[in-house]
């Protein structure tokens, strides 16, 4: 029996990025879970073992956790461009909540740091998490991309990549003119590369420039730290 136990490995910890602002919650933390369930080859259906624990979990119910320092490192005095497709957009809700300015717009003498956040979901009713929280934030931008909404043959689906060059001019100014930051958060299957294959295509429209020289101006934000990823 030792020996088997030696075979099967420990299970890993699940990490959930943390979407509530330590300001605004100093004794609650919050996250943006959703429940993994899918169909194997063999047509049996399965659930993730963390999320689906969690899900059936009662209130009051204890959870052993700990607490890492995230990779991201948001800077105070420029826009910050958020591409968080599901929960992808987890890490940043606490950003917001951390420097959204709620009611007043800021005023010229008193500029708010600007955000525009990518969100992107199946469809605006089934899982357009936070959508009235994000309203009552003036410095905040929310461009949605919902895939399943208006997809009569569900073949023509748009993700936060298409949002991303429909908005190629103003993602162009932020980035080039204003030194906006650029963070990536979600799923790591087919997303990141896709999302910097769109700025790439910004920066070659916008920027008029060949595709290689685009593709350099990418790497020099990676370089530089303004172009930063999190993802699983």
């Amino acid at each position: 029996m030792s020996y088997l136990f030696d075979l099967i490995p420990f299970m890993k910890p699940r990490g959930f990025s943390i979407a509530s602002a330590q300001s605004l919650s100093p004794n609650r933390m919050e996250i943006c879970m959703a429940v993994v369930r899918y169909t194997t080859n063999l047509k049996i259906e399965r659930s993730g073992i963390c999320s689906a624990w969690l899900s059936r979990s009662s209130v009051g119910q204890p959870v052993s956790m700990f607490v890492t320092t995230g990779s991201f490192k948001f800077p105070h005095d420029r826009p910050i461009i958020m591409v968080g497709p599901g929960t992808g957009c987890a890490l940043f809700r606490a950003l917001i909540q951390e420097r959204g300015v709620t009611e007043t717009p800021p005023s010229r003498s008193s500029p708010a740091q600007s955000l525009i956040l990518f969100f992107g979901c199946r469809n605006a009713k089934g899982d357009y998490f936070f959508e009235e929280e994000w309203s009552r934030y003036s410095n905040l931008t929310v461009i949605t991309a919902f895939s399943r909404d208006n997809t009569s043959d569900n073949t023509t689906k748009t993700y936060v990549q298409h949002r991303i060059t429909e908005h190629s001019a103003r993602v162009w100014d932020l980035i080039h003119n204003e030194g906006a930051q650029f963070c990536v958060a979600g799923n790591s299957k087919n997303m990141p590369v896709q999302v910097k294959e769109a700025l790439v295509s910004v920066v070659e429209k916008e920027g008029v420039m060949g595709r290689g020289p685009a593709y350099q101006y990418v790497e020099g934000l990676i370089k530089h730290g303004r172009y930063n990823t999190e993802t699983w």
